[in-house]
């Protein structure tokens, strides 16, 4: 069997020394380096080939230092050594909280299943806090692929402007995730993404922005760059229904993107996409091909059937109304109308499609 292929870093190379002493001569192990961090150091563990790469540093540089890492070696798997709190934690796994040697190596031995994961198992946990997001939530729930394993956890209410200590409010232990997805209605929330994403291991962040007041574009630009920095993709549609498998927003501010947890979800999940049967003019069937988080087109679909042709857009629009839609109903400078009416707009442009191939199909009959 081939040896694991161990680089260490850390932030003062005596304490390197002292983990290349704890481990080396394990059966299993070689260790291919020891460095102290910076960018003559990245590049000598480029060139060593690693399977996996300890770091040792504070909490606030190691997410820093990891996101070097994997973009320097994108195969390799990541454990972080803190002194402050005595955590391992295994990119992109579950944190372990020890003092145990035995902990350290059980994460350099431990299978790197990432590699073998695929995007139709996606672990979901979901951040929420009331009526907005446990609607999303049950929905999501209601009709995710049986594959997905849906987690959620409940934010309290009230939370200061500066969450000081966002561990503090959290669970003692989070559930292993792929994909977090944010629906928080207030801006402190966001504090919580770094330590939920330490958490759950999750590597990409869903953040939809159906309320501006809730992830003013201030916070979205801070949390971008935060969470790239610690390795992890995120995407922070406006309105959340605007999410596709490549892109999301509107017009000139779409945005796109590739992540295949982000993709996973959206493959079932955002701008709504129907498939319609017409016969004798009339709306027989609708399949939802893409649902909106909240069951919107869905709903609006099972309403359209038995529908004259013609009046199904028109009438698509009027039943998202009905729904209610989740998004807010004030103007959005950048758009110059409501997101609320952005919904209403995808809705009746996935009918229209739709309908236009039953009416085209109809005519060359």
């Amino acid at each position: 069997m081939n040896s694991i292929r161990v680089f260490i870093f850390a932030s003062q190379r005596l304490f390197a020394q002292g983990v290349q002493s704890l481990i080396s001569g394990r059966p299993g192990i070689e260790v291919v380096g020891v460095a102290t961090m910076g960018p003559e150091a990245f590049a000598q563990a480029k060139a060593a080939a690693p399977d996996v790469v300890i770091i040792e540093a504070t909490v606030a540089e190691q997410g820093r230092q990891v996101g070097h890492v994997l973009e320097s070696i994108p195969a390799a798997k990541v454990v972080g050594l803190s002194l402050e709190d005595n955590r391992i934690h295994i990119y992109y796994q579950q944190m372990k909280q020890s003092r145990r040697v035995e902990d350290l190596l059980e994460a350099i031995w431990g299978p790197a299943d990432w590699h073998s994961r695929t995007p139709n198992g996606l672990r979901l946990f979901v951040l929420f806090q009331e009526h907005y997001g446990q609607r999303i939530l049950e929905n999501v729930r209601r009709f995710a692929p049986e594959s997905w394993t849906v987690d959620a956890w409940r934010a309290p209410s009230a939370l200061p402007a500066v969450v000081d200590d966002p561990v503090r409010f959290l669970p003692l232990q989070l559930p292993a995730a792929d994909l977090v997805l944010s629906l928080g209605e207030s801006p402190s929330v966001a504090q919580f993404f770094p330590s939920v994403v330490e958490r759950t291991g999750a590597r990409a962040v869903l953040a939809p922005v159906d309320n501006a007041t809730w992830l003013p574009d201030g916070v979205v630009r801070q949390l971008r760059t935060q969470l790239s920095g610690l390795g992890v993709a995120s995407v922070f549609p406006k309105p959340f229904c605007s999410l596709t498998r490549q892109s999301y927003n509107v017009g000139r501010r779409e945005v796109s993107y590739e992540d295949p947890w982000i993709g996973e979800f959206a493959r079932h999940f955002g701008r709504p996409v129907f498939e319609i049967q017409c016969e004798d003019g009339r709306i027989a069937q609708m399949d939802v091909k893409r649902d909106s988080a909240c069951g919107c087109a869905r709903a609006v679909a099972e309403q359209l059937i038995g529908l004259p042709v013609e009046d199904a857009v028109a009438q698509a629009g009027r039943f998202h109304d009905f729904y209610p839609c989740l998004a807010t109903m004030g103007v959005d400078p950048g758009l110059g109308k409501s997101l609320v009416e952005v919904s209403s707009d995808f809705v009746q442009e996935a009918v229209d499609v739709e309908v236009a191939l039953c009416l085209s199909k109809a005519a060359a009959s």
